[in-house]
């Protein structure tokens, strides 16, 4: 299959967010079940995880930054945006997305600074668009700390992906 196809195949299914005014679910309180905060634990990202493959880090916390509270639905999600990933929009993309699908595993977890969410789109909004696929709502730069704050700032490398 050619890849502009598989591209367009996941992104088909992928939820790429909501109309004004509806709340996405991946903004929804995950963080609350059975009435008492879900308080995050460390575990393995797993090997079949290719989003995140050859990280430098290999435990995770869950839920992770996009409120998956699962191991199985963070793997699943993740899936969708492998095709992103092989298209080497930009040489950030894997640590911006694995900063939110597989966040390190720390006490308070640390989000992608605007900057790299900015540069990130700057590079692959337009090839998403190519294959009719807005930037979703759920990786609205805006949401993300300045760099200011405590946040993960694009990395200068030298090759894309």
């Amino acid at each position: 299959m050619p890849s502009w196809l598989a591209f367009s195949a996941i992104w088909l299914i992928l939820p790429l967010g909501t109309t004004q005014g509806e709340t996405s679910p991946y903004f929804a309180d995950w963080g609350v079940i059975g009435g008492r905060p879900q308080e995050p634990t460390c575990v393995d990202i797993p090997q079949n995880m290719p989003l995140c493959s050859g990280i430098d880090y290999d435990k995770m916390r869950l839920p992770n930054l996009l409120e998956h509270d699962t191991l199985k639905e963070a793997q699943q999600q993740a899936g969708y945006w492998v095709p992103l990933l092989n298209l080497r929009c930009h040489p950030n993309t894997q640590l911006f997305l694995c900063s939110l699908f597989t966040p390190v595993c720390l006490e308070s977890p640390i989000y992608p600074c605007r900057s790299l969410c900015e540069a990130v789109r700057r590079g692959c909004e337009s090839r998403m668009q190519t294959y009719s696929f807005p930037w979703p709502d759920m990786l609205n730069c805006d949401k993300f700390p300045l760099d200011n704050d405590m946040c993960i700032t694009v990395q200068h490398r030298g090759s894309p992906g």
